[in-house]
């Protein structure tokens, strides 16, 4: 932070003035490149298509002298103790820069040895003359500048009036990819040839090479550690697990003593987040990640296999942990088991974590976040509480909740989180409440269907709706019409997702081959159980045999997802039937074990969130049009977005054709939705039914199922209401 480094500010201010036409990014502290700590980092580094690299490093105190040592030069500083000259340190950082740049052959020039991007470093002297800079820095030996703090415009302008690089903003991805180290997430793969595509797996994995780098915001809501409360918002796949695995293991690097709680929801994402954060902190900190001590990624639960937050402290508080048996029947397990937590330990439960992560935020209970406000330190406003909440993918509700909602109340009554908590920015610019815009896990087509089912925008009657455009835009669409601040109860609207929130490649492969994107949704109306499976099977085994997919890549996920292991079975045999192996995490497997090599993952839509895959299944969704507690049509939404590529909705029962009727109607828009908005008095008490639990619902169903199917029952209660309910 620079609140209290004058010069660094001054210089900030001079470099976004100086450098305002060039097009690229200025960071404070951003990367150690693998060095021990932050003071061996210069100050600022900057990356543009103009200007290359450009290193800049701010002494605030006055240098008074040079002292040579056998390995090392220091400097005398007023104030402070003697420091390494910066100058050697610079050099090195920019030995690193060039190590970094190696990894990429675009960038870096293997006959020469030399990076084809400039990299210019430059130590700039706060309090020192220019005579006295030519006593300190051996300028004639030294591959950097040394100037003062008022030359630093100059030295600015020099190099912007003869541009050193002609870079691409595809370039400059490619560097800051490197330099932040998020190269080490992407997946290697052979070199890229312009051979035909041909099968579904062609598509797929060329789809699949690209440089994985942060966009915009990504970047900034990784990188940064805030001074207290933040949350994280976006779409399934705009990449929030990543960013927190990033923020915990650059803050783990940068603070050691500090101890860190990741708090999630899906079981089997255990490996899958401990294998993010290791990948970060083992390129930068050249160790391995302490996750004993200072580092625990929790499951909300846990239990005898694998510790879980609850697990942990009831075992710290000398409680029994109750388990699934003792909550059977309740609405809500973790809300339960939380509750009966604070019941009993609410006042002997001790902050111990400096940093609190929650992903997967929109799954927990109030009474999780509770928990979590207690065990974070600071008081209030200064825990360092970072939340990542999918948007639309709760399966209880659909509402984002507030901070005055979730964190419990003081003494007074008062939220512990008040709603304002999120409002602007902490110093330095960094957001209190993130929006992640861009998708790219899902190609378009398959996300606006998901989308356009789970809102019901071609139902006839939309189940969910957004009045305001900006928040259209904080799930990456553009509203086109109407043309206004709020959208109103009869107007005609008109919703586009821009080409550039969409950061899946597949729809335009397809499109430069000629190929319909639209096709990337199938949906197949089965005559009954027996068909259904027989398609899916057969379907899966055309994809693994001719399409060369793997059948790891392959997720099948079951709609109907109460007692229904027999159900689950059903479909493991059709694919045995096929020659074609799957797992069923949960149900025979643990609940841990998702897509192993070889086998097709058979699961529920609360058991995949977190997860992805190339091909998706999505079975039994003959509900989904008819579903009146919009469970389903979240649900299906979850389900949807598993896709990195196709998706295979399939039913039987006369739901079936309504959901093609109204996937065949949406996709005729695509990329836009039509639609008339609806009355939100009308939105909200259809969602009446989301906070009910599962008992609750089941027993209204068999009392419309008895409805439909009894014209007698019918005609009695047809009968009393016109006699005015006597």
């Amino acid at each position: 932070m620079l609140e209290n480094r004058p010069f660094h500010i001054q210089a900030a201010a001079g470099i976004r003035n100086a450098l305002k036409e060039t097009h690229g990014y200025l960071a404070y502290k951003l990367t150690t490149l693998g060095r021990a700590s932050d003071d061996e980092v210069p100050s600022f580094l900057i990356v543009t298509q103009e200007l290359g690299i450009l290193l800049l490093d701010i002494i605030e105190e006055r240098v008074e002298e040079t002292v040579p040592s056998d390995e090392l030069i220091y400097w005398k500083v007023d104030p402070g103790p003697s420091i390494v000259s910066r100058d050697l340190i610079l050099e090195i950082y920019e030995d690193e820069v060039e190590s970094r740049l190696k990894n990429d052959l675009s960038l870096y020039d293997r006959k020469t040895k030399r990076p084809k991007i400039p990299v210019a470093s430059v130590v700039v002297f706060c309090r020192n003359t220019s005579a006295e800079i030519e006593q300190i820095v051996d300028l004639d030996s030294s591959r950097c500048s040394a100037i003062t703090i008022d030359d630093l415009g100059t030295w600015l302008a020099e190099k912007t009036a003869v541009p050193a690089y002609a870079g691409t903003e595809e370039s400059v991805g490619r560097i800051l990819s490197l330099l932040e180290g998020t190269f080490v997430y992407e997946t290697k793969r052979g070199p890229l040839h312009d051979e035909p595509l041909i099968t579904v797996n062609d598509y797929i994995q060329r789809s699949l090479q690209t440089t994985f780098q942060q966009d915009d915001a990504q970047r900034l809501a990784s990188l940064q550690l805030p001074p207290g409360p933040q949350r994280i918002r976006g779409l399934a796949g705009t990449g929030k697990t990543i960013v927190l695995s990033i923020k915990a293991a650059i803050t783990h690097k940068r603070f050691p003593q500090y101890k860190i709680l990741y708090l999630f929801n899906t079981q089997s994402l255990y490996q899958h987040v401990q294998g993010l954060i290791a990948k970060y902190y083992t390129l930068e900190a050249k160790r391995t990640p302490d996750f004993d001590d200072h580092l625990h990624v929790f499951h909300a639960w846990g239990g005898r296999q694998r510790p879980g937050l609850y697990s942990t402290l009831c075992q710290k508080y000398g409680l029994r942990p109750l388990t699934l048996s003792d909550v059977r029947g309740a609405s809500d397990s973790l809300a339960f088991i939380y509750k009966d937590l604070l019941s009993k330990a609410k006042k002997a439960i001790k902050a111990e974590y400096d940093l609190v992560l929650i992903d997967e935020a929109q799954d927990f209970p109030k009474e999780v976040f509770e928990v979590a406000y207690l065990l974070a330190k600071g008081v209030g406003a200064d825990k360092r509480i970072i939340w990542a909440y999918d948007e639309f993918q709760s399966l209880r509700d659909t509402q984002i909740k507030e901070p005055d909602e979730l964190f419990g109340v003081n003494a007074k009554g008062e939220p512990n989180l008040p709603k304002a908590i999120l409002s602007g920015a902490y110093a330095g610019g960094i957001p209190k409440d993130f929006v992640l815009p861009n998708c790219y896990r899902t190609p378009r087509p398959v996300l606006m269907t998901a989308h356009g089912v789970a809102m019901g925008l071609y139902s006839g009657k939309p189940t969910e709706m957004f009045y305001y455009p900006d928040e259209w835009g904080a799930i990456g669409y553009k509203v086109n019409q109407p043309r206004k601040l709020s959208i109103a109860a009869g107007d005609h609207v008109e919703i586009e997702r821009p080409d550039e929130n969409s950061k899946n490649l597949l729809e335009s492969l397809l499109r430069g081959n000629g190929k319909s994107a639209r096709h990337l949704v199938q949906i197949e109306e089965c005559a009954d159980a027996d068909d259904q499976l027989a398609f899916v099977a057969n379907k899966i085994q055309e994809l693994i045999s001719e399409q060369g997919v793997a059948p790891e890549e392959i997720i099948a996920i079951n709609l109907r997802s109460g007692n229904n292991k027999e159900e689950m079975l059903q479909i493991q045999r059709s694919l045995t039937g096929v020659g074609v192996k799957s797992v069923l995490p949960g149900y025979v497997e643990s609940s841990d074990i998702f897509k192993p090599k070889g086998f097709v993952t058979i699961t529920t839509p609360f058991r995949a969130k977190g997860n992805e895959a190339n091909i998706v299944f999505v079975l039994n969704a003959q509900s989904v049009a008819s579903d009146f507690t919009l469970r389903m049509r979240n649900a299906f939404f979850v389900a949807v977005t598993r896709s990195r590529g196709w998706c295979y909705i399939s039913g039987y029962g006369k739901g079936i054709p309504r959901l093609a009727e109204e996937i065949d109607g949406l996709k005729k828009d695509l990329p836009l939705f039509r639609f008339v908005c609806p009355d939100p008095s009308e939105v909200q008490s259809s969602k009446s039914f989301l906070q009910k639990s599962d008992k609750e619902l089941d027993e209204i169903a068999k009392l419309l199922e008895l409805y439909d199917k009894n014209p007698e029952i019918r005609r009695l209660i047809q009968e009393r209401e016109r006699g005015g309910g006597e």
